[in-house]
């Protein structure tokens, strides 16, 4: 059986297809969302390129809440129809699941993921186990013993403000937006507020408007308001991190995933990474937040996977 498998974020499309159960490796295409008027016109594209076969099943992971056959993005201006998709690459088996949904179900296999290891921690084999990932947006999903993902919009709960440079930024940004979510913060347009931010607290004429443009001058430590953004970035998003493992009790491990997270990897796992000691600063859960086995993802195709992962449950059920 062949399956096109797609990732469908607010800036880039991911496809692929698993054949006879494998990933297609050769098959998998990176797409800017951008450069195409629809994703019926990019899926059009995709499924008409040499080498791509024709596929008996579709599953699709959107960067959105998915309650129906017709979504629209959070963070894109498209709304995905699935008999337009249907009609435009020929495929009848049309599936759309929530991208972390689909993260949630790669964790049925972890051990298929690259990863970087955090912090060790004491694995349960058959504890919940937690994926967050901030990219254009936030959010997370968990996936329980019984194999059940439970998917949420975490990136829309609000933002914790505990440092001035949080409460600066916190006013900043609901000044705008009438309110100042995690989505807003522990993201690529998030990093920019915090940058802006703390150019208006130093006195400073900003260098840079976009993420694009402050992490490699971060990381290159050719701007040190540039550093200390990235760095506030990572230790927001290590707090968040240890407020979701408290909540899904995630014993079975914390995966961090998205573009930024992997970005700014660097800011992560180095010796004055301020991620873990946010992730662990949690009073009286402090021994608890140490036992937590934490793992940054490298896999560029994990949504792939949990979309392989999904189908295969489908084709289970059928059968």
């Amino acid at each position: 059986m062949i399956t096109s498998v797609c990732d469908l974020g607010g800036t880039h499309c991911r496809i692929g297809q698993y054949v006879d159960g494998h990933l297609d490796t050769a098959s998998v295409a990176r797409f800017r969302n951008q450069d195409h008027a629809s994703f019926a016109a990019l899926m059009r594209e995709y499924h008409a390129r040499p080498g791509v076969a024709p596929a008996q099943r579709l599953v699709i992971a959107l960067a959105a809440p998915v309650t129906g056959d017709v979504v629209a993005l959070t963070n894109l201006d498209w709304v995905i129809d699935r008999q337009d998709i249907s009609g435009a690459t020929g495929v009848a088996d049309v599936h759309l699941l929530n991208d972390f949904e689909a993260l949630g179900h790669a964790l049925a296999a972890p051990e298929m993921l690259q990863s970087h290891a955090l912090q060790a921690g004491t694995p349960s084999g058959t504890g919940t186990r937690l994926i967050l990932g901030a990219g254009t947006g936030f959010n997370c999903a968990a996936r329980l013993a019984n194999g059940s993902v439970v998917i949420c919009e975490a990136g829309h709960s609000t933002f914790v403000a505990e440092t001035d440079l949080d409460r600066a930024l916190q006013t900043r940004i609901s000044h705008r937006h009438g309110r100042c979510s995690n989505d807003r913060v522990l993201s690529g347009s998030g990093l920019a507020e915090i940058y802006l931010t703390l150019c208006d607290l130093e006195g400073r004429t900003p260098r840079h408007a976009s993420s694009q443009q402050i992490v490699p001058a971060a990381l290159a430590e050719d701007d040190e308001l540039a550093l200390r953004s990235c760095r506030e970035f990572v230790r927001m998003l290590g707090r968040a991190a240890g407020d979701l493992a408290l909540v899904f009790l995630a014993t079975g491990g914390v995966h961090v995933t998205g573009g930024m997270a992997n970005a700014l990897r660097p800011l992560l796992v180095g010796p004055d990474a301020g991620f873990l000691p946010a992730f662990r600063a949690k009073g009286r859960m402090a021994p608890t937040m140490e036992a937590f086995p934490v793992q940054l993802v490298l896999d560029d195709n994990a949504a792939l996977l949990g979309c392989h992962e999904f189908q295969a449950g489908l084709s289970l059920t059928a059968g």
